[in-house]
């Protein structure tokens, strides 16, 4: 369910990219308003669902070779779809519908890179869009990091454990999954860091939160 739902939002997030971009090479013109009203939230989505969906993932690898994992019944893969398409999906939506509480504008239009969202710097900026995707990064890299030292440590034994918790992973599909999240970590994690900062940076002073003062245009 986690690889699922990553590959959604790297689909969704190419479309709208590709969309942005051949529709505003070469200038800025203000063509397709519905469009980037809906660019803009898609885009906010795609920037949390993408490290929630990896943050699921990781959290499955790390429950596989834990010692505590025991066989994975239909209940328990149940349970763990519901949790990784909430997170994945349930977050990323939530933070699409907030953003017209620090939304000042509709959006704004970069040249060759197409629709953009707008914020003002304030408390719910912060806590409803900023925040998440560093936090599901972090979180992600320590699953990651707790599975990597089980592998380490085990590594001898390593098929069996893989094979113990009863899943339908194999111990080339645990491998390929591994790669897959942690290569994604190694360079979404920087540019994470790189991005948060980049937006704080780019949102000018911090504000007192107002409805009023942010809507008044």
């Amino acid at each position: 369910s986690g690889a699922i739902s990553m590959g959604v939002w790297v689909m969704i997030a190419n479309v709208n990219g590709f969309i942005n971009m051949i529709t505003w090479y070469g200038d800025a013109l203000n063509r397709a308003p519905i469009w980037c009203d809906v660019s803009v939230k898609l885009r906010l989505g795609f920037e949390v669902g993408r490290l929630a969906s990896v943050m699921c993932i990781a959290r499955f690898l790390a429950d596989i070779v834990s010692p505590r994992a025991t066989a994975i019944t239909r209940r328990d893969r149940r349970q763990r779809a519901i949790f990784d398409y909430t997170i994945s999906f349930g977050v990323p939506f939530a933070t699409m519908a907030c953003h017209i509480i620090y939304q000042p504008n509709r959006f704004s239009i970069v040249r060759n890179v197409g629709c953009s969202p707008t914020s003002l710097m304030s408390w719910p900026t912060l806590l409803l869009r900023t925040i998440w995707p560093p936090v599901f990064a972090i979180i992600a890299v320590l699953y990651s990091t707790y599975t990597i030292y089980r592998l380490v440590r085990h590594r001898r034994n390593f098929g069996r454990v893989v094979a113990g918790a009863h899943s339908a992973l194999t111990t080339t599909r645990f491998i390929r999954l591994a790669a897959l999240s942690f290569s994604y970590l190694a360079i979404g994690v920087p540019l994470t860091v790189y991005s948060t900062i980049g937006n704080i940076r780019s949102s000018a002073r911090y504000l007192e939160y107002s409805w009023r003062y942010v809507h008044s245009s």
